[in-house]
Parts: C-alpha cells; sequence; structure tokens
C-alpha cells in the first residue's frame, strides 16, 4: 500500500504525455526559479556544462510536457562554481540576490560540501544530483538531498561487477583475483576507493597487491606509478580517474606496456568522459565505467512510467545534440531533477518541513524514474543505494556502450582479459 500515492502520480505522469505539450504549457500560471550551481569556467567546466545542458532539457521537457512544477513554469537561475570558495559565495548570491528556494548541482564532489553548507545559512534546500562523497549526507543538514548514488555505493557496485563477472570471465574466484588500487586524490577519489577496497577484502578475500596509489589530478607524470604497477602484476586495475589523468594514463601506461586483465572505473568523468574516447579512439578499447545506462540498454525492462519520462528525455536530447545517448552528466542533472518535481509536486510548496516530509514519503521502485531508477530516500537526504540501479558500460570502437547487467543490454563485455594493447580491435 505505501506506493500507492506514487503509482497514482506515475499514473498522472503518463497521463500527462498523451494530452497537448503546447495546452500543457498554456496552463502554467506564474514561474518558479530554482538555483543551478554547476562549473562552467576552469578544468572542471566539461562536466559542468554537460550537467547544465542536461538540466536545460528536463526543464523544457517539464515545462512542456509535464505540467511544470506545482504548476509553475520552471526557471532555471545558473552560479558558476569554479572551486569551493566561488560555490559558497555563489550559492550565497543565488540565495540572497536571486531569492531562490532551492539550489542542485554542482556535480563535483570538490564543491558540493562548500555550495551545501552556505545553503544551509541561508535556510535554502540543496538538492545534489552527482557529487558522490559520502560526507555529503552525513553532517546532519536537513537542507541537503542527494539523488545520486555516492562513493560507498561506486565502490560496492565495482566489487560487485568484480567479484561476479569478471572473475568467472577470467576463469578465477574472486579470491584468487589480484587487485591494485589507483585514484586521484579528492573526496571523490578516496570515497569510492576505500568503499572498494574495504568490501573487496572483507566480503571476497581479493589479493590487494601494495598499498593504493593516490595523485593529484592536475600531475602531469604518472610514469612512476605505473611502472610499479607493472612490477606488482594485478590482475584488475580499479583506477578512479577524472579526465585529463585518465587520458595521460592510458597514453603512458601504452608507451611502458603495461598489461592488465582488466580496468574498472566508476563516474562520468575519467574514462566515463567522452573526451577519453575520442582521445584514443579503438585504442580506448576495453576500461569499465560504472555509469548511467548506454547503448545497448533495454528501455522496455524499466517500469511503465519509468519508460515514458526515459523516452521522452532521450528524444529531446536527440534532438539538442544529435546523439542517440545522452551522456553520464546529461542523465545525472535531468534524472536529479525529475525526482526534484516529484517531491515538489507532491510537498506542493518549498517550505523545509513539508518539503522534507514528501521527500521522505517518495517511496519509488527501481525502474520508475530517469535512468531506471528508483528512490526512497534516507533521514540523511541520501536516496537509497539499493534504489539508483547503475551500469557497467565499456569501450568498444569509440564508444562506451553497456554491457551489464546483462539482463538489461543486447550487448556483450569484451576482451577479458584486455590481452596486448595491439589485440584490442
Amino acid at each position: 500500500m505505501k506506493n500507492m500515492k506514487w503509482v497514482a502520480v506515475a499514473t498522472a505522469i503518463i497521463a500527462t504525455t498523451l494530452g497537448s505539450g503546447a495546452a500543457m504549457a498554456q496552463a502554467l500560471q506564474g514561474e518558479y526559479k530554482l538555483g543551478v550551481l554547476e562549473p562552467l569556467t576552469g578544468n572542471l567546466a566539461t562536466q559542468g556544462k554537460l550537467h547544465l545542458e542536461g538540466y536545460e532539457v528536463m526543464r523544457d521537457l517539464i515545462n512542456t510536457k509535464f505540467g511544470g512544477v506545482m504548476g509553475r513554469k520552471l526557471v532555471l537561475v545558473t552560479g558558476d562554481a569554479t572551486d569551493p570558495t566561488a560555490a559558497a559565495s555563489e550559492a550565497a548570491r543565488l540565495a540572497t540576490r536571486e531569492g531562490v528556494k532551492i539550489i542542485t548541482g554542482t556535480f563535483s564532489s570538490t564543491l558540493c560540501g562548500a555550495a551545501s553548507e552556505a545553503a544551509a545559512r541561508q535556510n535554502v534546500i540543496y538538492w545534489e544530483t552527482s557529487c558522490v562523497d559520502p560526507r555529503f549526507t552525513r553532517r546532519g543538514l536537513k537542507t541537503t538531498f542527494r539523488t545520486e548514488i555516492d562513493g560507498i555505493g561506486f565502490g560496492w557496485y565495482n566489487i560487485e561487477f568484480t567479484a561476479k563477472y569478471l572473475a568467472a570471465k577470467l576463469g578465477k574466484k574472486p579470491n584468487e583475483l589480484k587487485i591494485a588500487f589507483l585514484a586521484e586524490d579528492s573526496s571523490y577519489g578516496q570515497s569510492v576507493t576505500e568503499a572498494a577496497r574495504e568490501r573487496a577484502k572483507k566480503e571476497f578475500g581479493m589479493q590487494e597487491v601494495g598499498a593504493p596509489e593516490y595523485y593529484t589530478f592536475t600531475t602531469n607524470d604518472l610514469t612512476p606509478v605505473i611502472l610499479k604497477l607493472k612490477a606488482a602484476n594485478p590482475d584488475i586495475l580499479h583506477h578512479i580517474a577524472r579526465d585529463q589523468d585518465a587520458i595521460l594514463f592510458w597514453r603512458q601506461a601504452r608507451e611502458q606496456n603495461f598489461q592488465v586483465k582488466a580496468v574498472v572505473h566508476a563516474g562520468a568523468t575519467g574514462y566515463g568522459n567522452n573526451g577519453f574516447g575520442k582521445a584514443f579512439g579503438n585504442d580506448a578499447n576495453g576500461p569499465f565505467v560504472l555509469a548511467e545506462p548506454g547503448p545497448g540498454i533495454m528501455i522496455d525492462k524499466f517500469r511503465p512510467e519509468g519508460q515514458v519520462i526515459e523516452r521522452a528525455f532521450r528524444e529531446a536530447m536527440k534532438a539538442k545534440t544529435g546523439s542517440d545517448v545522452p551522456t553520464s552528466g546529461h542523465q545525472l542533472a535531468a534524472g536529479g531533477l525529475w525526482i526534484l518535481k516529484l517531491v515538489l509536486d507532491a510537498a506542493k510548496t518549498d517550505n523545509l518541513d513539508p518539503f522534507y516530509a514528501a521527500a521522505m514519503k517518495l517511496d519509488l521502485p527501481v525502474g520508475s524514474a530517469l535512468n531506471g531508477w528508483g528512490v526512497k530516500f534516507e533521514s540523511t537526504g541520501q536516496n537509497s543505494n539499493e534504489r539508483v540501479q547503475h551500469y557497467m558500460l565499456q569501450w568498444q570502437n569509440g564508444s562506451l556502450v553497456t554491457v551489464w547487467p546483462e539482463a538489461f543490454t543486447t550487448n556483450r563485455a569484451k576482451w577479458v582479459p584486455l590481452g596486448a594493447w595491439d589485440q584490442r580491435k
């Protein structure tokens, strides 16, 4: 019975799509202003701009096909979070000068803490759609929510895939696998890595070869690390990277002829960034990336209400970008904004107490929302990791394609083990 309210909401959503989008837009009364805080310049701008584009496309869908927000036209007001200091000051500006009651963003674990604390000081809700730092929802801030999985969830999924899929492909038991851990040293890289290390050792008895290696993601030489990894000879390299450091590592690993049976990553940055494929073409073949659904995803495996919003969003993104598949940045931002709409429509207000109550009541099974996600917020404001369905993608011939869980995709993994560099074609 606890899901009945939200089944009714989903039914109404589906019914809305059958009506006239123009008529729905005309019926909106007034505007609802939402703050969006992303890094739009600087080192993190590539992903920040993708997230903003995802917000904008979902905003337009909400306004034209799904009744706006609380019956009002959704309007986005942006801020540029180039670093933690700017994130805090821009959050304060959006709250005080623009008068927003909710801010969403920031994608980056280096930014979300400062931005959300500044929002809390203004008694403004912070709605995070991507940052995975586990500390984000552990500070006792009732104003803070996150729709994406956290770093612990990323690490859990990576080891789930390694133990229950890769091990068999390599003809080994999980406790026979030798694994090495490498990461950029922000809270993102550290939290995913440490969660993965703990599960790999305690639950599956994997053999960790050497201490984890951490580096600044602005480093310009990873050769010393690669030589240490080469000497350790792991089966699996668990590497959490940003953007340019993933490209740097892959280029220098090839130069040093570093051989590993599989590389596993998590997130829309690093190996999850389209720039990685553009940099190497078919030479990018092989690495696995835990992310949102890519090519090969079987949308008809979602629940009916999830299929409706997934197909509508993909059509809108294709019209905007020409691509059949949105990037992870697009999907994370849009997926989070869609859930925010559901909460606001149920609460009928952005006042904190009724908004919080509506968020806590939201109870959607996996497959109900964009990306095949479900929703069940913990009291901390964290969407339950078990509801945030994620998928393992692999670089195959210039594209990231969905390969796992196999029940959700038409594609299958290749190059397991990776083999020699010139054999990954």
